[in-house]
């Protein structure tokens, strides 16, 4: 195991003490915020926001990516919370953290994060602009006076349940929610280096304070809606009722479905947080160290009775901008957290309820990725379906199911699009002159007007299941063409299944009994040799008809003679 020197170690604190800070200040009020979302009150966050942060920044495999509480997380621990089992409540949620680091940390035994790469971020963003409007949508309730009436955790419940109480609106709580807001958009616009949940936060609480104890606007605080918040850095976990959960086959099959959900929520979340980050700091981070440091950042954090956590952009991106130059940055910012914590944390009780909505709206508008969406629409509509299919299953349905749904679709759509045969073809005329086409679909022979000498169709890429039909029609309509010689260009070619040979051979077949010439160029051996196992590619190899470039065989042509002919 490589040793650190004192001095080494001196040296990082020295260049990380002031981008650990920065990620602590931030890390108390979001991670409070995001723990009220996910229906946990505000300390389980906090708690993730220390242990989770100093376990992952321990091992992951990033040296900037920074692990806590995630907002895209909160829907799905929030509708926990709501149908957890034994009546437990939040209380699950640390058990949920556990389950979560133990699924990950199968995935990194067994090496099944490949298998994630999978699931294109169309359906993260998608997925991510779901939550988004979900955790806006449930602000509502805190960013109007209403605090008071509890959410449904369903999207149009918790509208239904606003309008039905909208005449009950607090209207001095909505005008310091919206100026709250207002504050957030302008910091953010002309103030870039200090984030603006940490002047929010300060100001909320002092706001908070003189409202409570100088003047009364009726507004509804954290130690209204959660009482007194005793400063600590552990809570106690319901291990009582792991037991039952674990014999009973129900609860138990629940609580996989769950934490498998969180889990790969949470891994792809890292995964693409470490890929942003190795982007902005020009380094590469090793995703198999990621997902280890994860797995134990969740289990740590569960132990400790936090929220299951995840590397989460917001906190990473302003841990580099800090200037952070290793994972001291991490570690810093976990113990600057804890003590922080215990000391000020009585003093977030004063903070008003519409000021942490407005935390929380910021967030959402954070994870909406409109940039993400409108690349998508402009280059990719296909992509852009598959985000809003995702999107509007989380908010109207599921969060689970509008994953798989949305890696299915979007597999069915790859799949469609590489099924159409990419090829390109060239029609050398008689007069000299010839016509190139780059086709993705059936081959249309409209064009061909003139008399041709000999085609080339070249085929890039692989032959398999998918698209060998669409290169059997494309090569048979040629028989239908006047076209003496067909040279089948396979330089490209990277690797041929044996329905794709099949359909290949059979193509090659008929052009043959049709008279049409055919010679085979630019083959790889590999390729060569797994085309000659068929009967017809065989006897064009006997026939000296496989030629190493193209240009042999054009060569060969116009000379009319072939390769064997010169020996």
């Amino acid at each position: 195991m490589k040793t650190i020197s004192l001095q080494t170690i001196k040296t990082n604190v020295a260049e990380n003490w002031k981008s650990g800070l920065t990620v602590a200040f931030i890390s108390i009020p979001l991670s409070i915020a995001l723990s009220i979302a996910s229906g946990a009150g505000p300390l389980p966050g906090l708690i993730a926001g220390i242990w989770g942060t100093l376990i992952g920044s321990l091992f992951i495999g990033s040296q900037y990516n920074i692990v806590g509480a995630a907002g895209a997380l909160t829907t799905v621990l929030f509708a926990t919370t709501l149908t957890a089992p034994l009546g437990l409540g939040a209380q699950v949620l640390p058990l949920l953290a556990i389950g979560t680091g133990a699924i990950i940390f199968l995935i990194w035994l067994l090496k099944l994060d490949r298998y994630l790469y999978y699931i294109p971020t169309s359906v993260m963003y998608g997925f991510a602009t779901g939550v988004a409007i979900l955790i806006a949508a449930s602000q509502l309730f805190d960013a109007t006076g209403l605090s008071t009436l509890a959410r449904t955790g369903h999207f149009l419940g918790d509208i239904e349940k606003f309008i039905a109480h909208f005449n009950e609106v607090h209207v001095t709580s909505f005008i310091v929610f919206a100026v709250s807001l207002l504050g957030i958009m302008v910091w953010k616009k002309f103030i870039k280096k200090i984030p603006a949940v940490i002047p929010v936060a300060i100001l909320g609480i002092i706001f908070g304070y003189l409202e409570a104890n100088y003047f009364s606007l009726n507004l509804f605080s954290l130690q209204d809606k959660f009482g007194a918040i005793a400063p600590t850095v552990m809570l106690p976990v319901a291990w009582g009722a792991l037991t039952t959960i674990v014999t009973t086959p129900d609860l138990l099959k629940s609580m996989l479905n769950i934490s498998g959900l969180i889990a790969l929520i949470a891994v792809l979340e890292t995964l693409i947080t470490a890929k942003l980050g190795d982007k902005l700091t020009k380094t590469e981070s090793s995703s198999s160290r990621e997902l280890f440091g994860l797995a134990l950042a969740n289990l740590g954090s569960g132990f400790m009775g936090g929220l299951p956590t995840s590397g989460v952009f917001l906190r990473t991106g302003a841990n580099i901008k800090a200037g952070a130059t290793n994972r001291m940055s991490g570690i810093i910012a976990a113990v600057a957290t804890a003590f922080i914590a215990l000391i000020v944390l009585p003093f977030f009780a004063y903070i008003p309820m519409v000021v942490i909505a407005a935390i929380l709206v910021n967030t959402a508008v954070g994870l909406l990725g409109l940039e993400e969406l409108k690349n998508y629409w402009h280059r990719e509509r296909e992509s852009f379906g598959v985000a809003i299919l995702v999107a509007m299953i989380t908010i109207f349905h599921d969060a689970g199911l509008a994953v798989v749904i949305g890696a299915i679709a979007a597999l069915l759509l790859f799949a469609r699009k590489i099924s159409h045969g990419h090829f390109d073809i060239t029609w050398n005329f008689t007069d000299g002159t010839h016509e190139s086409i780059r086709g993705i679909k059936i081959l249309k022979l409209t064009t061909i007007s003139k008399p041709v000498c000999f085609a080339t169709y070249s085929i890039a890429g692989d032959i398999g299941y998918i698209d060998a039909s669409r290169h059997y029609h494309n090569l048979k309509k040629l028989t239908k063409d006047v076209t003496p010689v067909v040279i089948i260009r396979l330089r490209d070619l990277f690797s041929i299944d044996l329905e794709g040979g099949e359909a290949l051979a059979d193509a090659v077949q008929e052009l043959h009994t049709h008279g049409v010439r055919i010679i085979i160029s630019s083959a790889s051996h590999q390729i060569a040799e797994e085309l000659q196992t068929f009967p017809i590619f065989a006897t064009l190899a006997k026939d000296h008809q496989f030629t190493e470039k193209t240009s042999d065989a054009i060569f060969y042509l116009f000379n009319d003679h072939l390769p064997h002919q010169e020996a």
